[in-house]
């Protein structure tokens, strides 16, 4: 409501205009957050009165001053009266394209007007033009949505299409709205009801009786599934769900009872053949409402997709309801790994503030396996660890170590030989940033640590690395990695 009310209305009018005239490659990236501060604070407001004056004012002192005036002011009939809708979209600042349209149109008949030598001026203005403009296309190219996630999305909205043609008129659950709504790009709320057309869509759980179809993202293999070719979001014949989930939950939980799990929180959790379970025993209905968050990260950040690598992690996070059911009085869910060669995961559940989380390190096998091949090596570096560098992976050594030893997180700073090659996000900062916690990275095994990281392929300048508790380095240190000539 705050948004639009006038006076916040016109400044966040005039800040969209200003950012119209600005170049994307010069804006620092899309994101309001990583753009120029002062496009936050009144300046922006300023600057944008002043060029929008500028294009009116201007516009009367050329050729065809009608139609360049309209051009330039066509946007704030649109704009103004449908601000309930202009104040939180951003997205419609494009009406404000005649703006610089006008504006670069009058700079240019000026200069052709005042300027003696206006061809070798036109040629550089076209050359910078050009230079300006495939550099904001190469950044926007890089930005939020990779060809991956947008070949997801594509590959999601076929799914609903799918599911669409097999359940016109009839009522659906579908668990786990919020998880398909960032499938599809956080498209409006409403999207679900567009791709399905549904008389009536539930987001509850267990799927109620009434409703013959259930929609989520999990694919379970049984007679139940009505869409085996869909990729992302599957139909079920909710009956058949409800008693094929429970049937194969049923028969994993004895095998799973009978090992140790990897921690014992709210839900235990177990790890068997490469897919994750969740138990809780004496499970109640509002144990179900439960948000678990489970981060996977790779032996390589290479197997990452583009814009998961500043994370470092796969994200598969999920709702009890969208993976889970109940069962004799238990809560049972599960998720299969990704099946690339894997260092570890960290999962866990949060809810109404509390949190558990557990860490597993699944390449800790090997490392033990490694460790002799590792230390017959001279180390690149010595401190409190000492750093060996080895095809293209950095190996954390230190004994005799303790769990003590490897609670802080470590950090590591890679500086790369061309700054092109650092993500968007870290080029200001003049490094690539992999910190990473030695819980999902590293083993404790005969008084011994040893963890590994996997460094960029690009060419690496500098690297900083050590360890840091929140408030100060606890140790550091920094060298060149040798290459072979």
């Amino acid at each position: 409501v705050a948004a639009r009310a006038w006076h916040p209305f016109l400044e966040g009018q005039f800040r969209s205009i200003l950012r119209m005239f600005i170049p994307y490659a010069l804006l620092g990236g899309g994101d309001a957050a990583e753009s120029p501060v002062w496009l936050s604070k009144r300046l922006g407001v300023v600057l944008g009165i002043i060029f929008t004056a500028a294009c009116l004012i201007g516009s009367i002192f050329v050729r065809h001053r009608l139609l360049l005036a309209t051009l330039a002011s066509f946007g704030f009939f649109w704009t103004v009266p449908m601000r309930n809708t202009t104040a939180l979209h951003e997205f419609e600042s494009i009406y404000y394209i005649g703006l610089p349209l006008v504006f670069f149109t009058i700079v240019l008949l000026l200069a052709q007007r005042l300027l003696t030598n206006r061809d070798a001026v036109t040629a550089a203005v076209s050359v910078a033009a050009l230079l300006i403009f495939t550099l904001s296309s190469f950044q926007m190219s890089r930005v939020v949505y990779s060809a991956e996630a947008t070949q997801s999305s594509r590959a999601a909205e076929q799914d609903l299409l799918t599911i669409r043609e097999l359940t016109v008129g009839e009522p659906v659950t579908v668990l786990g709205l919020n998880g398909i709504h960032r499938l599809l790009f956080n498209v409006a709320g409403n999207a679900i009801h567009y791709y399905l057309n549904l008389i009536l869509i539930a987001d509850k759980y267990p799927p109620s009786a009434d409703h013959r179809f259930t929609v989520m993202r999990h694919r379970v293999d049984s007679d139940a599934l009505l869409t085996p070719q869909n990729q992302y979001l599957f139909l079920y014949d909710t009956h058949g769900l409800t008693d094929g989930l429970i049937a194969s939950y049923r028969s994993a939980y004895p095998s799973l009872v009978s090992t140790e799990p990897l921690s014992r929180k709210d839900f235990d959790v177990y790890l068997d053949d490469n897919t994750v379970y969740y138990l809780k025993e004496s499970c109640q209905r509002d144990d179900t409402k439960a948000t678990f968050f489970l981060h996977v990260f790779p032996t390589n950040l290479d197997d990452l997709p583009y814009h998961r690598r500043e994370h470092g992690f796969v994200n598969l996070d999920f709702l009890f309801i969208e993976r889970g059911v109940m069962f004799d009085g238990k809560c049972m869910a599960s998720v299969n790994l990704p099946q690339d060669d894997i260092a570890g995961f960290r999962t866990g559940s949060f809810e109404d503030g509390q949190k558990w989380s557990v860490a597993h390190v699944i390449q800790g096998p090997r490392l033990i396996s490694e460790y002799q091949s590792i230390v017959s090596n001279e180390p690149a570096a010595r401190s409190k660890f000492d750093i060996y560098l080895d095809g293209g992976n950095l190996y954390y050594v230190k004994e005799p170590c303790g769990e003590e030893d490897t609670a802080a997180t470590f950090f590591l700073h890679i500086v790369p030989a061309a700054l092109d090659d650092l993500p968007r996000g870290h080029r200001q900062h003049g490094f690539d940033n992999l910190d990473f916690g030695f819980d999902v990275q590293g083993v404790v095994f005969d008084g011994k640590c040893l963890a590994v990281a996997s460094l960029p392929k690009y060419g690496i300048a500098q690297i900083s690395t050590g360890q840091f508790d929140g408030n100060d380095r606890i140790w550091q240190v920094e060298f060149v990695p040798q290459t072979d000539e």
